[in-house]
């Protein structure tokens, strides 16, 4: 018998939609064993009640999955850090710190850093002995300089950015660039592939890329004029945070080498001349082996799905 592997997901779910794919990816997913699900502040995408609105997703979300008798959802920081030192206390990290106990703990972290940076402040033993996979930050100068202003996660807490670079514990970090932004599906063929499934949650990640992709002018890729220019909307739309699943539940097709961290200002300047601890850190990844993960998970979610 496997032995699952044991999660807790730390999201901003509902800044964008790819928190939700990645809850429901983890918990459809046969090698893990998903605790709970861990809200995260982002009030630089949605305000000072970002925390309310993404506990309220959360909760929706595993209710689609039909798990929330099993996996739990909490409050994590409520507000960033304001300073390198700050770390921000909550019941999601209580949590956190509590599961750790019962035995090995992974940490899936697609949104800010607050979480985990807290973690490493209030409670640095325990976040010795955490495996952490965040989403966020950049690969090296170049991809820096070029998305700066398009990596959030980074953005929305420079000070938990700081902390978690230098802070112990066994840490892998998935820049959106250049591999994840190979998870890039065309939202039409998408959208009914997942109504095809047939379950709650699939209906629901259906209809919330519809609206997510319809109000952004994220089209078809077969349907636009792509004649050289450089447009969003030519990749459709990303999934950014289900490599984090995905790094766990099929690791030989996410792809990391031991890289030393920047050195990161109070600006939120990377300096990688003046490198720090080591890390993994993942350039590349196979996305069709990972979207098909993606969809053998949400199967097992479907009716539909169970007699596959």
């Amino acid at each position: 018998m496997t032995t699952k592997t044991r999660v807790i997901l730390d999201c901003d779910t509902a800044n964008e939609i790819d928190d939700q794919m990645a809850i429901a990816y983890a918990i459809g997913s046969d090698s893990l064993d998903v605790l709970g699900v861990v809200s995260v502040q982002n009030t630089l995408a949605s305000g000072p009640v970002s925390i309310d609105r993404y506990q309220e997703e959360a909760e929706r979300v595993v209710a689609f999955c039909g798990a929330s008798q099993t996996v739990q959802c909490l409050r994590g920081a409520s507000r960033p850090m304001e300073t390198i030192d700050d770390g921000v206390a909550s019941e999601g990290l209580d949590f956190i710190i509590e599961s750790a106990k019962a035995g090995p703990l992974t940490i899936l972290a697609t949104g800010p850093a607050t979480n985990m940076a807290s973690l490493a402040l209030i409670a640095p033993e325990v976040r010795k002995e955490i495996s952490v996979i965040w989403a966020g930050a950049f690969p090296d100068d170049s991809t820096w300089q070029k998305k700066k202003y398009g990596e959030l996660n980074a953005r929305a807490d420079i000070a938990s950015w700081r902390r978690l670079f230098i802070a112990e514990g066994p840490l892998k970090v998935l820049p959106g660039w250049p591999g994840v932004e190979k998870l890039a599906v065309t939202p039409n063929p998408f959208i009914q592939q997942l109504r095809d499934l047939g379950s709650p949650i699939t209906n629901y990640l259906a209809d919330i890329t519809f609206e997510w992709t319809s109000g952004r002018g994220v089209f078809d890729m077969d349907d636009m004029d792509i004649s050289g220019a450089e447009l969003p909307s030519k990749r459709g739309k990303v999934l950014w945070d289900i490599a984090n699943v995905a790094a766990v539940t099929i690791p030989d097709k996410v792809y990391f080498v031991d890289e030393a961290l920047p050195y990161v200002d109070p600006a939120g300047v990377p300096d990688w001349n003046k490198p720090g601890r080591i890390a993994q850190v993942s350039q590349n990844l196979d996305p069709e082996e990972v979207l098909s993960d993606f969809w053998k998970a949400l199967k097992k979610l479907s009716p539909r799905g169970w007699a596959i």
